[in-house]
C-alpha cells in the first residue's frame, strides 16, 4: 500500500504536463519547431491509454487506502506527501536552471 502511494504524484503529474503540454502544442501549432522525440513523448502521457492507466492505478491506491489500518494509511499520505513535494521540486529545478553538482570530481 505504501509502495503505491509513494509512486502515484509521479504518474499523475506526468499526465497532468502531458494535457498541459498538449494544449501548448495545439495553441502554437506548426509555429514551433519540436524534435520528433518532443511530440511523441506528449502524445504519450497526454493520450488516452496513459490517463486510463493512472486513473487505473488510482483505483488502486484508493481500494489499498480503504483496506489499510490506521498505521499504514498515515504512512501512505506521508509517503504521497513526500513523493509530491519531491516532483515539485523536480520540475521546479527545471524552471530554475538548476546546476548539478559535479559528484565524479575528487577534491
Amino acid at each position: 500500500a505504501e509502495g503505491l502511494a509513494v509512486l502515484l504524484p509521479c504518474f499523475w503529474v506526468y499526465m497532468h504536463v502531458g494535457k498541459c503540454m498538449l494544449k501548448l502544442r495545439e495553441e502554437l501549432g506548426e509555429s514551433v519547431k519540436r524534435p520528433p522525440a518532443y511530440d511523441a513523448w506528449i502524445d504519450m502521457y497526454a493520450g488516452d491509454d496513459f490517463e486510463r492507466d493512472v486513473k487505473d492505478y488510482i483505483a488502486m491506491c484508493d481500494t489499498a487506502a480503504k483496506n489499510a489500518d490506521e498505521e499504514t494509511l498515515k504512512s501512505m499520505r506521508e509517503h504521497f506527501m513526500m513523493s509530491c513535494k519531491l516532483e515539485h521540486m523536480f520540475w521546479d529545478q527545471a524552471n530554475d536552471l538548476m546546476k548539478w553538482p559535479n559528484i565524479t570530481e575528487k577534491n
